[in-house]
C-alpha cells in the first residue's frame, strides 16, 4: 500500500525529486452526500519561484546529513567564517593616516557618521578593526571637545532644505 502523505512504501521512507501529484481527499458525510476537499497545503510550490541559494545543500550520494545543515544557524556561520567575504577597502591603511591624528578635523569624521550622530558600523565603513576603533575613539574625542555634534553630521555635509516655493 501506499501511504501519499508520509512518503512511505511498505513502510520504508523514500525521497523523491519529482513533483508529486495529489488527489482531492473524499469525505462521507453521515446524510450520504459527497464532498470534495483540496489539499492545497501540501501541495508543493510553483516552480516558478527561486529559492535563495544559500538555503539549499548540495549533499554527495550516499553522504548522512545532520538537521543543523538546514538550520538558519547554519547559514549564520557559514556567512561569519565563509571565505566569500569581500575585501575591506581601508582608506586610512592605502594613505597611511592614522584616524587619531582627524580628532581636530570634524569636516572628515562627519563622514563616518549618520545624519543623527551614529558612528557608521564597520560594514559600511570599509575600514579594518582596528582603524574603526581608532575612528570611533577619534570622533569620540571631536565630539566631547565639543568641535563636532553629538546628535547630527557637521553642517556643511546635511541635506540642504529646499522650500515648497521657486
Amino acid at each position: 500500500m501506499i501511504n501519499r502523505v508520509c512518503g512511505e512504501i511498505l513502510g520504508k521512507r523514500f525521497f523523491s525529486s519529482g513533483a508529486v501529484k495529489w488527489e482531492p481527499l473524499q469525505i462521507k458525510l453521515s446524510n450520504g452526500q459527497k464532498k470534495q476537499i483540496n489539499v492545497g497545503s501540501i501541495n508543493q510550490a510553483p516552480a516558478n519561484k527561486k529559492i535563495d541559494p544559500r538555503l539549499t545543500r548540495k549533499f554527495q550520494r550516499g553522504s548522512v546529513y545532520d538537521p543543523f545543515d538546514f538550520s538558519l544557524a547554519k547559514i549564520h556561520l557559514d556567512k561569519k567564517y565563509g571565505s566569500s567575504r569581500r575585501p575591506m577597502n581601508d582608506l586610512f591603511n592605502k594613505f597611511g593616516v592614522n584616524p587619531l591624528d582627524l580628532y581636530t578635523s570634524p569636516e572628515t569624521l562627519s563622514q563616518f557618521v549618520t545624519s543623527t550622530g551614529r558612528i557608521l558600523h564597520r560594514d559600511v565603513t570599509g575600514l579594518s578593526a582596528k582603524n574603526q576603533r581608532r575612528l570611533s575613539k577619534a570622533i569620540r574625542r571631536c565630539q566631547s571637545i565639543g568641535l563636532m555634534s553629538k546628535v547630527h553630521k557637521d553642517v556643511s555635509l546635511l541635506p540642504t532644505r529646499t522650500s515648497g516655493k521657486l
